[in-house]
């Protein structure tokens, strides 16, 4: 009886450091993560076209889905005829003082005989001022109908200016209703489909980066201390079954600030309330998934 309590004793005691052991090689434990982004219409409409499904890997800038742009494509044809009106109206400055400028014209080829003929006593004083006041009238004329067409190109130049500006915010507005894909990832879910209306605060779906996968521990404050970022690290994820598979991890973010134990997480010492959030980047072999468990061995530990 005594032999047989021995020996369970003897097997408790050699699991016992067994597990300890394996404690020692892993010093903290958490669960994958992934940077996620969650994409939305930058216009309210109709959602025409959304070729994405749950599962499917899509590149960074392939353009997914399409907002119906029926209104926006009659406000910009409606600028670009109001433009063309505004265009029109803009008067030809040289037709315009055509006229003014002949009139002068011939005004000072008239002063000019006239001086002549005074000179020689051909024409008396009153004709000379008459044709002088007459070509006087028509330079004032002339510099009036100058200005006034000057207002007039330049107030139809701003308002044309200004409608350019309207076709140029309708277009952008016609780009945001192409829904292009952030980031290149897995789309983890999809929340609206074709032919639903779509807002800015409402999301289509939600991607996510399956290629760097992140997992958060959590270390004690002597510990952070030895870390640092670039630092390579064992990780073991925990695949299920007992089974496990090793990688290759770096430490990508230390936090700075401390905070509280979370409930989920569990250090070797409990009287140590305070401890620090690590991020490890892996590269993943597509085996990985999120929320999935990983252990830690830091190399520097």
């Amino acid at each position: 009886m005594n032999s047989k309590i021995l020996y369970t004793v003897f097997l408790a005691c050699v699991f016992g450091v067994g597990c300890n052991h394996k404690m020692e090689k892993r010093q903290a434990s958490g669960m994958f993560e992934t940077r996620e982004v969650v994409v939305s219409s930058e216009i309210s409409g109709r959602v025409e076209r959304l070729e994405v499904m749950e599962g499917d890997y899509v590149e960074a800038g392939k353009v997914v889905g399409l907002i119906d742009t029926m209104q926006l494509h009659w406000l910009k044809v409606q600028a670009q005829q109001a433009a063309v009106a505004v265009n029109e109206r803009i008067p030809n400055l040289d037709k315009i003082l055509e006229v003014y400028r002949l009139k002068v014209e011939r005004g000072e080829k008239e002063l000019a005989r006239v001086e002549r003929l005074l000179a020689g006593k051909a024409a008396t004083q009153k004709q000379y001022d008459d044709v002088k006041a007459m070509v006087d009238e028509g330079r004032s004329a002339l510099e009036g109908q100058t200005h006034q067409a000057e207002v007039m190109i330049a107030g139809a130049k701003a308002e044309s200016a200004a409608i350019a500006l309207k076709v140029d915010q309708v277009n952008d507005q016609i780009r945001r209703c192409l829904i292009t894909n952030p980031v290149s990832g897995v789309v983890l879910a999809k929340y609206t489909e074709e032919q639903e209306l779509a807002a800015p605060v409402k999301a289509l779906y939600k991607i996510g980066d399956m290629k760097n996968m992140y997992l958060q521990v959590y270390v004690e404050g002597f510990q952070a201390n030895r870390l640092k970022v670039g630092d390579s690290v064992k990780v073991f994820a925990q695949l299920g079954g007992g089974e496990e598979r090793e990688y290759q991890g770096r430490i990508s973010w230390i936090a700075s600030d401390a905070e509280f134990v979370p409930k989920t997480v569990h250090t070797q010492d409990e009287r140590d309330n305070l401890v620090y959030a690590v991020k490890i980047h892996v590269e993943n072999d597509g085996v990985l998934r999120v929320g999935m468990y990983g252990d830690v061995k830091f190399d520097t530990l």
